[in-house]
């Protein structure tokens, strides 16, 4: 009778283990799907221990300075790493000439929710950088796991000059309703209900299949899309033909391919 009992046993055991490993596996499915192959990324609590080491990297904010300063803005975020420097991603390609004592030391960078950060490392290792990360998760997860913030406003924070913040207006609320773009469409991406940064690389990936002059149609219910996609579109070159509120919760956007 034990034997019987212990055979059972045995059997439940090895069913539990295969369920895990087809639960691992489908995870590594989704995560390979999702995010930009080549694209290295750290996360949150080796981002902190490399702070408090002697080899703490350079990190950039590529957010807005409204929420790098704590005064508010499109996310619930606000504040930002201690030391970290602020380049919005609006800023980014034009001032990584500041950046060239910088091309093989390490760096990190930073956005909402690990979306655009992405996009900023991307360019930079285009660009010769050859020890950029992206932190995964971005400040959401790092305040969860309730990491130092500050809200100081100094000029050392920046990147970019002072003066540079206000030549270009960020993506706001009021920018969204642009207009509806009632021309057709080479293909819709379906991004609603993904959470960032899976809205963005989606489209980038979409974006890839499609000729120079075809129109691309995204639908995203992600908030932090409202930044990514607009972000994206303009540093890799893409027309950002019209950004819309479908409703208070869906948004529309569309992108022509102009480049590459």
């Amino acid at each position: 009778m034990e034997n019987n009992d212990t055979i059972k046993e045995i059997e439940v055991s090895r069913t539990r283990m295969i369920l895990k490993i087809l639960k691992l596996l489908f995870f590594s499915i989704i995560r390979l799907r999702f995010y930009i192959p080549g694209i290295p990324e750290i996360k949150v609590d080796e981002l902190n221990n490399l702070i408090n080491s002697d080899q703490s990297p350079l990190i950039l904010d590529t957010r807005d300075a409204i929420e790098f300063y704590g005064r508010g803005g499109m996310g619930e975020i606000c504040g930002h790493i201690p030391n970290a420097k602020l380049l919005p991603i609006f800023q980014f390609t034009p001032n990584l000439v500041h950046l060239s004592s910088f091309k093989n030391k390490a760096i990190v960078t930073i956005c909402p929710g690990g979306g655009t950060s992405l996009i900023a490392c991307e360019i930079m290792l285009n660009a010769g950088f050859t020890n950029v990360k992206s932190l995964r998760g971005g400040m959401n997860k790092w305040n969860k796991k309730r990491y130092p913030t500050t809200k100081a406003e100094e000029p050392e924070d920046s990147i970019y000059r002072i003066e540079d913040a206000n030549m270009e207006p960020l993506w706001g609320e009021s920018e969204l309703v642009d207009g509806k773009y009632n021309g057709e469409v080479d293909k819709t991406l379906d991004a609603r209900n993904l959470s960032c940064p899976k809205p963005v690389l989606m489209s980038k990936k979409t974006m890839g299949k499609l000729e120079i002059g075809q129109i691309l149609e995204i639908l995203t219910t992600d908030p932090g899309s409202k930044r990514d996609i607009p972000a994206w579109a303009k540093v890799t070159g893409q027309e950002l033909v019209s950004a819309e509120d479908n409703s208070p919760n869906e948004f529309r956007f569309i992108v022509k391919k102009s480049i590459k």
